[in-house]
C-alpha cells in the first residue's frame, strides 16, 4: 500500500511537472503579447489559447466557453496519463512478486503474453504447435515466468488492460487539445469576419435583356 502511494506521487509530480512548464510557457507568451495585442491576429491567438481571439473580440462568454473544455481536456489527459502509469508500475512489481519474472527490459508485447498463459512454457507449446517459431521466448532467468496462482495472472490481466485503457484514453485527450484550438481558431475567425467586414450595401441595377430593373441587396463578410 505505501509502494503504490509513492508510486502515484512520483508520477503525478512527474506529470504536474510538464503540465507547470506549458502552464508557464503560456503565460510568458501571453503577456509578450500584451504591448502588441492589437497586431497579433485573433485568430492566432485563440489557436495558442483557446478562447484568447474570443476575448479580444468583446465575446467573453465564447471565451470562457474555449476556456473551460480546455481546462476539463488538461485535467483528463492529466489523471489519465498518471493513473495508466501508476498502474503499470503496479502490474510490472505484481507480476515480479507473483510470477517470478524481473521488469527490465520488457517491451509492451510480452506483458500481454504473460498475461495468456500460466508459464513460459505454456506459452511456448502454444506457439510450436501453430510454428510459430519467431515468437518464442527464451526459457531462461530474463524471459521465463510461471504464475503461483491462475488468479493472481487474472488480476495481473485486469491491471495491464486498465493501464493500456487509460494510456489510449490519454492518447485521445491529446487530439482532443488539439482539436480544441483549431476549433477556437476557426471560431475567432468567423467572428472577426462579422465583426469587421460586415456591411449592407443597396445598389439600384438595370438590366437590359430582360427588361427589369430594381436594387441588390450585398451583405459582405
Amino acid at each position: 500500500m505505501l509502494n503504490y502511494n509513492f508510486n502515484a506521487i512520483y508520477m503525478f509530480s512527474k506529470t504536474s511537472k510538464i503540465v507547470f512548464i506549458l502552464f508557464i510557457f503560456s503565460n510568458v507568451l501571453l503577456y509578450s503579447q500584451i504591448r502588441a495585442d492589437q497586431k497579433l491576429d485573433p485568430v492566432f491567438k485563440s489557436l495558442i489559447i483557446p478562447g484568447w481571439g474570443q476575448k479580444t473580440l468583446g465575446k467573453p462568454k465564447r471565451a470562457r466557453f474555449y476556456n473551460y473544455i480546455e481546462s476539463g481536456i488538461l485535467l483528463t489527459l492529466i489523471s489519465s496519463s498518471t493513473f495508466s502509469n501508476i498502474e503499470k508500475k503496479n502490474y510490472k512489481a505484481f507480476a515480479s512478486r507473483h510470477a517470478g519474472i524481473s521488469s527490465s527490459g520488457k517491451d509492451h508485447k510480452y506483458w500481454v503474453d504473460i498475461g495468456n498463459y500460466n508459464s513460459i512454457n505454456a506459452y511456448n507449446d502454444e506457439h510450436l504447435r501453430n510454428r510459430e517459431i519467431d515468437d518464442l521466448y527464451l526459457d531462461d532467468n530474463k524471459w521465463s515466468w510461471g504464475w503461483d496462482l491462475e488468479l493472481n495472472r487474472k488480476i495481473f490481466e485486469n491491471k495491464r488492460i486498465r493501464s493500456d485503457q487509460l494510456e489510449l484514453f490519454a492518447t485521445f485527450s491529446v487530439g482532443a487539445l488539439i482539436l480544441n484550438h483549431l476549433i477556437s481558431s476557426i471560431d475567432a475567425l468567423y467572428l472577426k469576419r462579422i465583426s469587421s467586414n460586415n456591411s449592407l450595401s443597396i445598389n439600384p441595377y438595370k438590366n437590359l435583356i430582360l427588361g427589369s430593373i430594381g436594387y441588390s441587396l450585398t451583405l459582405s463578410f
